[in-house]
């Protein structure tokens, strides 16, 4: 093949000649068609499956990570020594610190909170409940995006308000409905306390585990409950800032804690630091991962599982090619030694059998995508796919597509087969022409 080395068009008319060969090796005899389409299957239904993998991990993240802040927030500032506990030491409202951390880059929102520990008494069953108490500036974003009936009441710091919002389930469980009231029993360290609460919304969230638990309410009612006096709270949430990155504003959060610069760390390691203020009170920071380490330590199993599915289906993919340009070759040996006879060298017989898989792995890709991403996507607003919410915290399997893993996707699965397919092409050069051209 010495007819086409000019040196302006040598690699265009090359390139053009191989990929041109390589359609006519694809559109040969049917034992080619046939192992065209199970390589062009193999690529698809991997493609599908890796993409399923990432929706649904990125869903249970996502989601499970932005409920478990709606109900605890991003971080809590709390007196030393609570714990996990629902009877905390009170802390003293400090204006000026509380400035200071709403300055700090990433932080998005500083809020009192408090909690009360109680028992719901009903006409034929008890329940145990956490009141939450919201002050005014409480961000109530999640809760409105849950609610299902009813209204979020409006809190100050001047008037106690006793309505609440319950779950669904405490609703079913204690027959309770819109504007029925509810006995609470306290229970704490002195005499026992009890108050009537007002049904004024009813939520859910899908995690069965907080709603069963969870009632919101008014700050002031928890800190008479409490005995506190209104600048008493249980601490403070911080939210972090819609595009704030974890690492960055954790150091930043605890230098000023610590009152010291924080060590290098991208994670959320750094949390927990104390810190004393003016009046001698000791705060330890905890982020919702140190909170609650369960369930984000399963959400890193589920990122393995994926790891290892990518991993599987990417060897299937690349086992199926790889055994396709194998028979390919076999098939086309005769081909070959007459290519070769005429001038063509290994090279260029390599580079068509690899074009010739990348043209079957592209359709795979696209044909993958358009299952896997479909699939996604009817999940996502159908939720046809449901879960128990007693075991999975949810009621339909989550799913978000995150559109810069789907293209990292495509990219190395089309990388790792071209590249897996020069072992299997490479068997081209062992192949001598005064041979080949009498095989049958």
């Amino acid at each position: 093949m010495r007819y086409f080395c000019t040196a302006n068009g040598r690699i265009d008319r090359e390139m053009l000649l191989e990929t041109f060969i390589a359609s006519r090796l694809g559109s040969g005899g049917r034992r080619t068609d046939v192992m065209r389409r199970v390589a062009t299957l193999c690529v698809a239904v991997s493609v599908a499956v890796m993409s399923v993998a990432l929706g649904v991990v990125n869903g249970f993240r996502s989601t499970v990570a932005e409920k478990i802040a709606g109900f605890a927030a991003d971080m809590q500032i709390t007196a030393f020594g609570n714990g996990n506990g629902y009877e905390t030491t009170p802390v003293t409202f400090d204006s000026t610190w509380v400035r200071q951390l709403r300055e700090v880059p990433g932080v998005g929102g500083v809020q009192r909170f408090a909690i009360k520990a109680g028992i719901v008494r009903g006409d034929e069953a008890i329940q145990g409940v956490v009141l939450r108490g919201l002050a005014p500036e409480s961000d109530t974003a999640f809760l409105h995006r849950q609610l299902v009936e009813g209204r979020i009441p409006t809190y100050s710091d001047t008037v106690r308000n006793r309505e609440a919002v319950i779950s669904e389930s405490l609703s079913r469980s204690m027959r309770l409905g819109l504007g029925d009231r509810f006995e609470v029993l306290f229970v704490g360290e002195e005499t026992p306390r009890r108050d009537r609460l007002r049904v004024a919304g009813i939520y859910r969230s899908g995690m069965e585990e907080f709603d069963r638990l969870t009632v919101f309410g008014d700050l002031g009612v928890v800190q008479r409950l409490n005995g506190w006096t209104t600048e008493q709270i249980g601490g403070y949430e911080v939210l972090l800032a819609r595009d704030a990155e974890a690492g960055p504003t954790a150091r930043a959060i605890t230098a000023l804690i610590d009152g010291e610069e924080g060590e290098e760390d991208d994670g959320w390691a750094l949390w927990g630091a104390e810190t004393s203020l003016d009046d001698g009170q000791r705060l330890v920071a905890a982020t919702v991962e140190e909170r609650y380490p369960q369930i984000f330590d399963w959400l890193g199993m589920l990122s393995l599982n994926t790891t290892i599915v990518i991993v599987i289906m990417l060897a299937v993919a690349v086992v199926n090619m790889a055994s396709g340009v194998l028979i390919g070759v076999l098939e086309q040996t005769r081909t070959i030694g007459i290519l070769k006879a005429l001038g063509m060298g290994n090279g260029a017989l390599q580079r068509i059998f690899v074009f010739r898989s990348v043209g079957v792995t592209l359709r795979g890709l696209l044909w993958g995508n358009l299952a896997g991403l479909g699939l996604c996507l009817v999940q996502q607003y159908a939720g046809i796919v449901t879960l128990d919410p007693v075991n999975y915290m949810m009621a339909t399997v989550p799913v978000r597509i995150d559109w810069g893993q789907i293209a990292a996707l495509n990219v190395g699965t089309l990388g790792a087969v071209t590249l897996a397919m020069g072992l299997p092409a490479a068997i081209v050069a062992r192949i001598a022409p005064e041979q080949s051209i009498r095989f049958q």
